[in-house]
């Protein structure tokens, strides 16, 4: 026997007795059945027209998927980033409504003559994600500005108090 060749017996197919597939090798020995031996077809040798059998497989190399999980987890990244801005806004939505709460709390308790605030503001920022020009992100902070609405309710009862004075000067000129 040459080197490379198979020790193999050729033993003949059992017609409905033997369960086992025909392609199977007996544990026993090392045979295959001759059905087996003659229903496959033998590779075509090499030639010019032998890719034509080989199916063409989109095969990716190694960079290829390195850049294609990197380009996930890239997304994977500002999509994480956009959601710490989103829970960020929302915080500094449900921090204004804790400082409207307490101050609603804190003009009650004047009333009955109690001098107390319900609530110390010591920090004053929530955290934020921004980029920087190079594309990498950065964790920070940005601040919550408590007294924003209270100022922009100043500047409005200033601008009707003054469109009021107008309309009753331009009354009273008129008679």
């Amino acid at each position: 026997m040459r080197k490379g060749q198979a020790n193999l017996k050729v033993v003949p197919l059992l017609s409905g007795k033997s369960k086992r597939h025909p392609a199977q090798l007996d544990s026993q020995q090392k045979c295959v059945s001759l059905q087996t031996i003659t229903t496959t077809k033998a590779l075509p040798q090499s030639t010019a027209n032998s890719s034509r059998f080989i199916p063409s497989l989109p095969v990716k190399s190694y960079k290829e998927l390195l850049q294609q999980r990197l380009n996930e987890r890239l997304k994977s990244l500002e999509a994480q980033a956009q959601r710490i801005n989103q829970l960020s806004s929302e915080l500094d939505a449900a921090i204004l409504e804790l400082q409207d709460i307490s101050t609603q709390i804190n003009a009650e308790l004047r009333a009955i003559n109690k001098k107390a605030e319900i609530c110390e503001y010591k920090t004053r920022a929530v955290p934020y994600m921004k980029q920087k020009q190079d594309g990498s992100l950065v964790l920070t902070t940005r601040p919550i500005d408590l007294y924003k609405a209270e100022r922009e309710a100043a500047l409005v009862a200033q601008k009707l108090r003054r469109r009021t004075r107008r309309k009753r000067s331009d009354a009273l000129g008129e008679f």
